[in-house]
């Protein structure tokens, strides 16, 4: 701070000490104004996160821009003198240098950074860069000029919207960030900086019309921006902590944020559409160049939004896929069996066909656990869950871990005949894997299978299903084990009811 109220107090002091060349000795404090700015921010900000270090770098590109803007200025007033002939080249500048700040601007907060979209901002800057020289100067860069320049006053007005309008869709733009960090401090030093710097350039350019005077104390207008800009980014960058950004925030803001990228191009096509009665087909081709950008971005946002869409889907389908499985064996887990019963019971009685349902227990689970330990407790599981399944007949049936080592497998349009055949085929696959366990019933691992059928579901509920086929379970496992019990629930009709209970 002091260092800038130093570089100040000298500037006044030269232009009062040497007032008939004012001029000559203000030009340098005003050229060396930007690029002391650039050496701070740079400095400080070299240490800041890509993203931030990447909007840093969009201002110091302005700085330099107006930097040589400021040395053409010299050069144009110092060898001829002639402030009021119209737009110089270094006008041109000035008003380019407003484009890096307005790319800072238009960044978005948050996502990837597509290399399509710095291409489209590229041709957008070339293109603006094109319609401002054309503004200025009435004819096409590289040709020969025709003496008619934009006029002083006109140039001031452009000059003075240019700087307000910056500052005011900064400022729009800071509400995109709720919580503190280096992009929300960023932009509180641009916001800061646009603002002084438009307020003393509109003064300044007032002086300097009604005045008719080129140099005086109000130089110093020109150096107290730079100034400010040192000044805060010295003190602003102090604070290294860094909040993250909430990812909850008010609509308003979701809007300002998603909407920053158009700002450069409705700058093109307001620029572009100003043009077309002058200077026709360079409007016109820059109303195309910007819509034509507007429309890409639209279209690889969309697409991007649609890809996101698809991998969300895809994550949401493996989410429900794990959420639906059984994490050791494999198979679908309690949750999916209760949930496709609940359908298969509905389907059933929508169309009147049997269903059946087997409930598996593993024998002496237990003693297996207890005498070999919990791994080779756990890898029996496995195989028996492998087992059953490559026993089921139908992709359509399904094998759930009902809990424990207890398995539930549901079988759709099935009736008593073909749920007591899957039943006996199931056993024997299990009986075939020959996983020790010496039990009073054998040397072998064996599986207990409770039966339940509903033929023609009138009344009752799921439930009344399970808790058939669960009561046969039990009963085979109180009848020595290693068997079928085959129930008939109490509410099926008459006719089904003539069927006995099997064992086997």
């Amino acid at each position: 701070m002091w260092a800038s109220i130093v570089y100040l107090g000298t500037q006044a002091l030269c232009i009062k000490l040497f007032p008939s060349h004012a001029m000559g000795v203000s030009y340098p404090f005003m050229i060396l104004a930007p690029w002391l700015a650039l050496a701070v921010c740079w400095w400080h900000a070299r240490d800041c996160a890509q993203r931030t270090r990447l909007l840093w770098t969009l201002v110091c590109t302005a700085l330099v821009v107006w930097g040589i803007g400021i040395l053409f200025a010299a050069w144009e007033d110092l060898s001829f003198y002639n402030p009021m002939a119209g737009a110089d080249f270094s006008d041109f500048l000035f008003f380019v240098y407003g484009m890096p700040i307005l790319l800072a601007i238009s960044s978005p907060t948050e996502g990837e950074h597509n290399s399509a979209f710095v291409w489209l901002d590229a041709v957008q800057v070339v293109m603006t860069a094109l319609l401002i020289y054309v503004a200025a100067f009435s004819v096409l860069p590289f040709t020969p000029r025709n003496g008619h320049t934009l006029s002083i006053s006109r140039l001031l007005v452009i000059y003075n919207f240019e700087g307000f309008a910056l500052a005011a869709v900064a400022t729009l733009r800071l509400l995109a960030y709720t919580n503190d960090g280096e992009e929300r401090r960023f932009y509180q030093i641009l916001c800061s900086y646009l603002w002084i710097y438009a307020s003393l350039a509109a003064l300044y350019n007032h002086i300097t019309i009604s005045t008719n005077e080129h140099t005086g104390l109000y130089d110093l207008f020109t150096v107290l921006p730079f100034a400010v800009l040192s000044i805060l980014a010295v003190t602003l960058f102090s604070e290294r902590e860094e909040t993250v950004q909430s990812a909850r925030r008010k609509p308003l803001t979701l809007f300002i944020d998603n909407a920053s990228p158009i700002f450069f191009t409705i700058t093109l096509l307001v620029l572009a559409a100003a043009l077309v009665r002058e200077h026709y087909y360079i409007g016109m081709s820059g109303i195309a160049v910007a819509l034509a950008v507007y429309a890409i971005r639209a279209t690889m946002l969309q697409s991007r939004y649609m890809h996101a869409q698809q991998e969300l889907q895809v994550a949401r389908d493996k989410m429900e896929a794990m959420s639906l499985t059984d994490s050791l064996t494999g198979v679908a887990n309690r949750r999916s069996f209760d949930r496709t019963l609940e359908v298969e019971w509905r389907r059933s009685v929508r169309r009147k066909s049997p269903l059946s349902l087997l409930m598996i227990d593993v024998d002496f689970f237990k003693n297996l656990n207890d005498k070999y330990g919990h791994p080779y407790g756990d890898s029996c599981l496995i195989e028996i869950a492998n087992a059953l399944q490559t026993a089921l007949p139908r992709s359509s049936d399904l094998l759930a871990r009902y809990g424990g080592e207890e398995f539930g497998i549901i079988l759709s349009a099935t009736d008593a005949r073909g749920a007591d055949t899957v039943a006996f085929r199931v056993r024997e696959f299990v009986r075939a894997l020959h996983l020790k366990n010496e039990t009073p019933i054998g040397q072998f691992v064996t599986i207990s299978i409770g039966v339940a059928t509903y033929e023609f579901p009138h009344e009752g509920a799921s439930a009344d299903l399970i808790q058939s086929a669960d009561e046969a379970l039990y009963r085979a496992k109180r009848h020595g084990r290693d068997r079928i019990e085959f129930a008939v629930p109490a509410t099926i009709t008459r006719e089904s009811a003539a069927t006995s209970a099997k064992v086997r």
